[in-house]
């Protein structure tokens, strides 16, 4: 009898405690509902899990007697889930306010090739340790030529993560640009902007100086005048930043639009620049490597 009481009971506990609930969902982020692979799901007070996939669905198998997931993600903050009906979870995440950037202490170069005018091409730029808890100093150079008459050569330097918040992110800039082109166009423009990145979208201004020549057309320009500018960083698939900018003078325009991508130490791009009767579109293939002169940290 007491053999037949034990059975009972521990069939009891394996039918009440051994059910399990299938739940199905997808996990986005909150801001712009953009799906995220690899968040860690997790049955809370157990080692049950599993992960989203390419496209942040998840399948999984609850036990009965527990009644909370726990979903983590880096960069993002955690958040556990009361489970109930429905079924199917659709779960958003929101980004960590603690802010970590990757940019600092970085030396890279870059091949460049000039489709149009200037084949023969490269870049290098540099970032220093970070300053005043957050912000960097920025160099770059870049030269083009034909290896005959044509040249182009531009430069920058850059004060960046001025001024941070979570989503908010402020940079200056100030650039010059030299070209000579078949003896004919010679420019030379300066311009200091700033730029101020919300939540993953770049708006910039600033103010432009040119004297250009172009002597075909008897053309002779020494103006002011404004930049404006835009720039957007596209998610899956294409894991890309776009950015463009316009001078605007007298009688004369000047547009730079650029479309980077990294993986992992590798980066490209493709640039276009015009000034006046001048057209470049250039394609640069590069390596970063780091250089530690000081551990990186965490901003917050």
């Amino acid at each position: 009898m007491k053999n037949l009481i034990f059975l009972y009971c521990f069939l009891t506990f394996a039918l009440v405690y051994g059910q399990t609930i299938e739940y199905t969902g997808i996990v986005k982020e909150k801001r712009d509902k953009t799906p995220l692979p690899g968040v860690q799901i997790i049955v809370k007070g157990t080692k049950l899990g599993t992960q989203t996939d390419f496209d942040g669905n998840f399948k999984i198998s609850v036990p009965d007697s527990s009644k909370v997931l726990t979903i983590s993600y880096l960069g993002f903050k955690m958040q556990e889930i009361k489970l109930d009906e429905p079924r199917l979870l659709e779960i958003y995440l929101k980004e960590d306010c603690n802010i970590c950037f990757f940019d600092y202490q970085d030396i890279g170069f870059h091949a460049m090739s000039g489709i149009l005018n200037n084949p023969v091409g490269g870049q290098l730029y540099f970032s220093t340790p970070a300053m005043f808890g957050g912000t960097t100093l920025k160099t770059n150079v870049a030269y083009q030529t034909n290896l005959k008459e044509n040249r182009f050569l531009s430069s920058s330097v850059s004060l960046v993560h001025l001024f941070m918040d979570c989503g908010f992110d402020m940079d200056i800039k100030a650039s010059l640009r030299n070209l000579n082109h078949n003896n004919n166009i010679d420019s030379q423009s300066y311009s200091l902007e700033s730029s101020i990145n919300i939540r993953g979208i770049k708006l910039l201004a600033g103010f432009s100086n040119i004297n250009y020549l172009e002597l075909d057309k008897n053309k002779m320009v020494k103006s002011n005048g404004p930049l404006v500018g835009i720039g957007k960083w596209l998610g899956p698939p294409f894991y890309a930043e776009v950015n463009a900018t316009t001078s605007i003078f007298r009688n004369l325009s000047e547009y730079q639009v650029e479309i980077k991508r990294n993986f992992r130490r590798l980066s490209s791009f493709i640039r276009y620049n015009k000034i006046g009767g001048f057209n470049e579109l250039s394609i640069g293939l590069g390596y970063q490597l780091n250089y530690y002169l000081k551990k990186r940290e965490k901003l917050e």
